[in-house]
C-alpha cells in the first residue's frame, strides 16, 4: 500500500504505487499507476508530470488508494476506471459487459464500408448488432453514420441497460434501437448488415483466462461451448432459415477466437452455401473475423 507521509507527493505516490502494482504482477505498472492518479485528480499524466513535487492531501491519497488495492487484486483497469475507449468513444464499462477490444473495432469498419456502398434501401434496419453488451460496435456505427438505422440486442437486460447509457453518453441515443432477444428470436426482420461478437471461448479454455478475465468479467459473454462456436452456429443456422424469404442481408461478419478460423469457415459453408465466405485476420495476423456476403 502507498505510504502514509505528512507530505505525500505526486512522485511519492506513483513511485509507491509502481512497486505495489509490479509485487502484484499487473501489467504496464507505471502507467497504470499513473492512469489511476490522473482519474482521482482530473488531471492527464502530462500534468502529473509537470506537478509532481505537489503534495497530495488524504483525501486523495485515500481514494488513490482503494482504486490501487482493486487493481492489485487484478480487477479490470477498465472496470476500475470505469470507462474505456473504442472506435475514439470513451464508454461506460463494469462488471455486467464484457470489455471492448481493440481488435472489435474491425467489425465497425467492415459495416461502415458495407453500409456506404449498399443499395438496398427499404424499410426496417440497416444494421443490427448482435450480443452488443456494452453497445460498443453498434454506438461507433451510429456514430459514424448518421443516415443509417441501428438495432442492437442482448440476451442480457443488464448489458442493455448499459448499452443504453452509453448511446445517452455519445450522443446516439435515439438512433438506436435496442432489444432484448435471444440471437434472431425477437426481430422481426434482417438488415444490410449484420455484425455478432458473441461468446466464443471454450469451456477449457476459461479455465486458463487470466484472473482479471476468468473472475470479473460476465462468464455469459465469455462461455461458447466446448469448441467456442455453439452461438456462431445457431446463428448461422438462423440465418440460412430467414434469408431466403429476407434476401435484403448483404454482409455478415462474426468475430471468433484466432484457433477458430477452419472450424468457423467450414461451418459457414455447409450452412450458407450462397455465400461468400471468408476469414479476415486483425493486425496481429491472427483469424479474426468470420465475414458472409450476398
Amino acid at each position: 500500500m502507498i505510504g502514509t507521509m505528512t507530505e505525500f507527493t505526486i512522485r511519492r505516490a506513483l513511485q509507491d504505487a509502481r512497486v505495489q502494482l509490479d509485487a502484484a504482477r499487473v501489467d504496464a505498472p507505471t502507467l497504470t499507476a499513473r492512469l489511476l492518479l490522473g482519474t482521482v485528480l482530473g488531471r492527464s499524466k502530462e500534468w502529473l508530470l509537470a506537478h509532481s513535487d505537489e503534495v497530495l492531501d488524504d483525501v486523495v491519497r485515500m481514494k488513490y488508494v482503494v482504486l490501487l488495492e482493486r487493481v492489485a487484486a487484478h480487477e479490470p483497469l477498465a472496470y476500475v476506471l470505469g470507462v474505456r475507449e473504442f472506435y475514439g468513444l470513451e464508454l461506460c464499462v463494469d462488471a455486467r459487459v464484457l470489455i471492448p477490444r481493440p481488435e472489435t473495432e474491425m467489425l465497425v469498419e467492415l459495416t461502415l464500408d458495407v453500409l456506404r456502398r449498399a443499395e438496398r434501401r427499404a424499410a426496417g434496419f440497416d444494421h443490427f448488432d448482435i450480443g452488443t453488451g456494452s453497445g460498443a460496435i453498434a454506438i461507433a456505427v451510429a456514430k459514424h453514420a448518421p443516415g443509417e438505422r441501428v438495432l442492437a440486442s442482448d440476451i442480457s437486460g443488464d448489458a442493455l441497460v448499459v448499452a443504453r447509457e452509453n448511446a445517452q453518453r455519445c450522443g446516439v441515443a435515439e438512433r438506436i434501437t435496442f432489444v432484448q432477444s435471444d440471437l434472431l428470436s425477437a426481430i422481426d426482420s434482417l438488415p444490410i448488415v449484420l455484425t455478432a461478437n458473441l461468446p466464443y471461448v471454450t469451456r477449457e479454455e476459461i479455465d486458463g483466462l487470466p484472473p482479471e478475465i476468468q473472475e470479473h468479467e460476465p462468464r455469459i459473454a465469455l462461455d461458447g461451448g466446448e469448441d467456442g462456436l455453439d452461438l456462431v452456429r445457431a446463428l448461422l443456422a438462423q440465418i440460412a432459415v430467414r434469408r431466403a424469404a429476407e434476401p435484403r442481408l448483404a454482409a455478415a461478419f462474426f468475430e471468433i477466437g484466432a484457433s477458430q478460423g477452419a472450424a468457423a469457415l467450414a461451418v459457414a459453408r455447409q450452412l450458407l452455401p450462397d455465400a461468400r465466405v471468408e476469414m479476415l485476420r486483425d493486425l496481429g495476423a491472427l483469424d479474426r473475423v468470420l465475414s458472409l456476403r450476398w
